[in-house]
This record gives structure tokens, sequence and C-alpha cells, in this order.
């Protein structure tokens, strides 16, 4: 397998990557003559060198010129960029002269995004990651977990045997023979001396000194594709690796790590508000519960599809010990297959919602599982979710679309092989057209930031998930706001001066020495502003997304005290609650000043630095 770098315009990247564009198209010159099946084309933006796409090379095809080149792949290939056959060819012929594609013809790649599993994958150690391991001194978590996770994901571990000539210079035998004898749990690596010039280019910027040709060598095993992957700890190799366009193939521990909880999302734990992760096989199946899914997926077969999943995780939830809540997520890559939609979908990493089923829709429990959806869709960084369901069933699959359909699901397709619709839900394009709600958790691109302060009895009761880590969550009573990502809060101002997908700082107002109680807790996005003309429509909008009871929201309409309506969708929450103090040190508040209000703006760099102190 060979490497070919070719520079590229950037729309086009973005095309390849949703599965749109699947062709490349070059002169057939003698550049080109040696390129194979199965070859790997790096296509870096001539706009933007950090932005790039590794392809696999599918198929070639030779045309004579570029009229019967486009012929049959024009409008998949550019959807959107031109308006006729005509455009295209004339755009074309900017790129080579006639003369140049009556000489030579245009030669045509079938392209495919080049994507390497981390399961049954081949892992190459760097040497310093070997003797960290396999010394007698103390791992790492990191490492530790590293060689963990690569043996559950049935990896294939390598050592090169530059690794082995490195420890049989160590002085002391006994070390020495006792590394060399651990060293026998690896494979040893059949290493690949050949380079090419872009390979030597980038590395001749760095040191050439004894210690660099050996980090090369271990480089070009990847670079090469002899190994999948390598694990290193050496910043040059990183560096190198980023210029050398392989920066989601050599990886820190820490980035591996990474990785694998990004594929394998299985620690999003939900403890504050009664959902639980647990594996499929500790459920009853015989559980009333299911019965209606038994009904709808065929009795017998849905009892083995359970049986079958009894080693993954699904979330629940239980009121009294009664099974009330269930949801199953499976990640699907770029070559699931979708045959029987009607119309077929293009490849894509997608979230599919494997069986969803709730019997508390009251409890705004189904927004609570909606979170679980899309924080895992984040986590995942899939392209969509999407979900099946019979469209004329139960009442309570009519209730679960419809809460669907509000947080941006789509019927897209039709399963002909059993009459499910499909619905989706895009993780990637923002709908200006559409309400936050519609596009949540996305966040629109010209935005505000403003701040939402609470007063302390009332920021955990609203937002649970914010809970500060001296208080006792359990104090706090089973407030159907609880469940819900909308939120209402009520205030005396009349005139918000920001709009619909401007993002909410939530602070939590502290109660005595305000400086180091007063904290930001987390982010919300501004779903809606509403000055209610009415008592009765004031208490409709607030009911069951409030913390304040009927009783008291009259008593706030009717003194005149609180009468606007601010309605909020929950973001996420800060790892690390930045207190007043903090806000004043960095600049972000003006130093001393009257703290954060309704109506206190900050601009995107002090909130990008916000940001930085509130994440780990």
């Amino acid at each position: 397998m060979q490497q070919i770098y070719l520079k590229i315009r950037d729309h086009f990247i973005d095309l390849i990557k949703k599965g749109i564009k699947t062709h490349e198209y070059r002169l057939a010159d003698s550049r080109y003559a040696n390129i194979k099946v199965g070859d790997v084309l790096v296509l870096i933006s001539n706009q933007n060198q950090h932005n790039y796409i590794r392809v696999t090379i599918e198929s070639i095809e030779k045309y004579s010129d570029w009229n019967s080149a486009l012929n049959m792949y024009w409008k998949k290939d550019f959807e959107g960029l031109f308006s006729s056959y005509d455009d295209a060819i004339k755009e074309c012929y900017k790129f080579y002269s006639k003369d140049e594609v009556d000489k030579y013809g245009i030669i045509v790649f079938t392209i495919k995004p080049f994507k390497v599993s981390i399961k049954n994958a081949r892992y190459l150690f760097d040497t310093n990651i070997i003797i960290e391991r396999e010394s007698m001194n103390n791992v790492s978590k990191e490492v530790s977990l590293c060689f963990l996770y690569i043996d559950k994901l049935n990896g294939i571990k390598f050592i090169h045997p530059q690794t082995i000539n490195e420890i049989n210079k160590y002085q002391e035998e006994s070390t020495k023979n006792n590394m060399i004898k651990k060293l026998e749990a690896y494979q040893t690596l059949i290493s690949s001396s050949q380079k090419n010039d872009f390979f030597d280019s980038i590395c001749s910027k760095f040191a050439m000194d004894e210690n660099s040709k050996i980090d090369n060598e271990i480089l070009l095993q990847v670079f090469n594709g002899n190994v999948d992957y390598l694990i290193t700890s050496d910043r040059a190799i990183i560096r190198k690796a980023n210029q050398l366009y392989l920066n989601d193939y050599v990886l820190t521990p820490n980035d591996f790590l990474q990785m694998m909880e990004k594929e394998n999302p299985s620690l999003i734990e939900y403890d504050v508000l009664s959902i639980e992760l647990v594996d499929i096989g500790t459920l009853n199946i015989d559980d009333e519960f299911f019965d209606s899914l038994r009904e709808d997926y065929g009795g017998s077969s849905f009892n083995t599809w359970l049986k079958k999943k009894s080693n993954e995780k699904a979330y629940v939830f239980r009121n009294n010990g009664s099974l009330q809540g269930f949801l199953y997520l499976k990640t699907e890559d770029e070559n699931e297959n979708y045959l029987s939609f009607i119309p077929f979908f293009t490849p894509a990493k997608r979230l599919k919602i494997g069986t969803f089923k709730i019997t508390m829709p009251n409890l705004r429990l189904g927004e609570r599982f909606m979170k679980i959806v899309f924080d895992n869709a984040i986590k995942r960084e899939v392209d969509e979710v999407y979900v099946t369901m019979f469209e004329e069933k139960r009442s309570e699959v009519k209730q679960l679309r419809k809460m669907m359909e509000e947080w941006g699901f789509v019927k897209k397709a039709v399963n002909t092989s059993n009459g499910e619709i499909v619905l989706v839900k895009s993780m990637k394009k923002y709908d200006e057209t559409k309400s936050p709600k519609f596009n949540y958790p996305l966040i629109k691109k010209e935005k505000l930031h403003m701040f939402l302060p609470i007063k302390s009895q009332y920021h955990t009761k609203l937002f649970p998930d914010l809970y500060l880590k001296n208080e006792n969550i359990k104090i706090y009573d089973e407030l159907a706001c609880r469940y819900a990502i909308e939120k209402i809060y009520v205030c005396g101002w009349n005139k918000i001066q920001a709009s619909p997908g401007d993002i909410m700082c939530i602070y939590r107002m502290g109660d005595y020495n305000k400086r180091y109680t007063s904290v930001v807790s987390g982010l919300a996005i501004l779903n809606e502003v509403i000055n209610p003309h009415s008592e009765e429509e004031f208490i409709n909008e607030c009911k069951n997304k409030s913390v304040f009871t009927e009783e008291e929201l009259r008593t706030f309409f009717r003194t005149k005290k609180y009468r606007t309506i601010i309605k909020v969708l929950f973001l996420k929450a800060f790892d690390n609650k930045v207190n007043l103090n903090t806000l004043y040190v960095n600049n972000i508040l003006i130093p001393y000043g009257d703290g954060a209000r309704i109506n206190t703006f900050i601009n995107e760099e002090k909130f990008k630095k916000l940001i930085e102190l509130g994440e780990k």
C-alpha cells in the first residue's frame, strides 16, 4: 500500500466526508501511472493544510476526455456546486488545458474514506511505552488502561526489532534479562524500510541523530501500513506524525483512551436522576414492561434478541423497583447495510436508538432519555441519530414520535423489511429556519453569551446535573422539571436582549462570601423569551418545568414580581465550577464589579476562557 499526497479544494473534502463525492479526477499523466487499487490518497486542502482526508482507492478508470469522465458521476459528486453539466465541464477545464487532456486523458479514482477499526487492530508500541510497561517502576494509569483495552478489543501487540536492540544495551544483566523475557508476550514486527520523498522531507526537518533515526524507522511502519496504530509518548514522533497527516494513527496512551471512549462509550452515567446504565443480562426478560415490545417484534424473536444482548448495556429507569424506562443504543459505521431502507442511506457514522420505551411520560422522563441520546451522539461523534418505529401503533408510540419530532427527528425513509418508518436527526447541520429546540444540542454559529443568575435555593432543583460537591442531592424533591431538558426561568426583567440560540452561562448566586460561593456551573441554550398576556398563559407555560408550585406562580404574576418567562435548554455541566473571584481575576467580568446579571454579556474570547476554566 502506497500513499499519495494531493491538494484539493477545501469544499470537496466536506463532500467526501459526507459520502457525497466518491470519485477523484486527475490528469492521467505519468504521476499516477503506478497507483493501484488499495492505495491511499491523502487529500489536503489547498486553503487550510490542517484540513485533510485519507481515502482508499476502490477502483480506477481512464477516460479520453472530461465529457466521458464526468458523464456518469457529475450529479452525485458535485451536488449543489454546479447547476448544469455544462457548468461542471467548464469548471473542470480550469484545472487542465484542453491540450493536456487530449494528450493524457482523465483518470478517475473511486474513493472511500480510509478508516481503521480499533478492534482487532495491529498496535505497535514505541520503546518508551514498552520500558514503562515492563519495568519495575510504577506504570502510569493511562498506559495500564491502554493495554487493558487493547486486550479487550482483541488487538495484536507488536514491538519493533529496534526495541529489543535498545533493551539489550542495558548494563544491568538481571534487569535486561527480565525485560527481554517479558518481550515474549509481544510479536516482533517484520519491519518495512520502504520510504518515499515526502516521508524523508518531513523527517529531515527534525534532528537526525541516532535516536531520531530509530524513531523514524518505528514511525515508518505506520506510514507504510505495516501496522494500524503506533502508541508512543515521544513528542518528536507525535510532531512528525502530525506533519505526515498520521495524527489519527500515531497516538499517546491518553489519545488512544479518548478515541476508545468515543467509539465504546460505556461510561456515561446518570446517577443523579435515578437512571442507571446496566448489563441487559441483569434484567428480567419476562418483565411485563417488555410485553408491548414482544407484541411488536415477534414475541419469542424479541426475547431471543434480548438474550443476545445480555453482555451489552442499556439505560433503565425504575420507580419503586418497577422497570419503567429502557434505552438501548448502538453505533453504526460507514459500512452498515441499509439496503432495506427506501430511500437508501448514504454512508455515515450513525447512532441507532435500538430499543426505546418509557411508561411515565408525565414525569418528562422522555426528555431525560433524549438528553442521554444526545450526550452519546456527541461522545461517539456521529453524523446522525436514527430510530425506527411502527407509524400507526399504540398511543405511547405516537407520543414518543411526537416528542422526538420536537427534538429534530424527521421522517426520512421506510424500512421495507417490516414497514417501520425511519426518523433521522442530524448531528452536524444547524437549520437556521428551525428553533433551538429542533437543533439541540447543536449551537448556531452567530450567537451572544450572557449569564442566567439563579438563587442558590432554586439552582439545583432546576438543574440537578449541576449540583455542587458539598450538596446532598437526595434532599431535592422528585419534580418533573428535574428530568426536562427544557427549563423554565421566571424573572422581573421584561427587556431581555438575547435571542433564541444564544448561550446562557448558568450562574449560581452564593449566599455568603459571594466572591467565592457564587459560581458558573454549566451552560444552557436560550430557546424562547415569553411575556405572557394573562395569568393562565403564564401558568400553562410554566407547569411541570418550573421549580415553583402553581400557587407560587400565581402569586408572582398577580404581584407583578416575576412575569417574564425564559425557556432554556440545559446543555452541559462544567467539570470545575468557576467562582466569581476567578471571573474577576481572568477579566471575564469587570474586576470587583456587580457580578453577573441578566443582560450581562461577554465576548467570544472571554467565553472561550470561561470554557477553558470550566472543563477539565
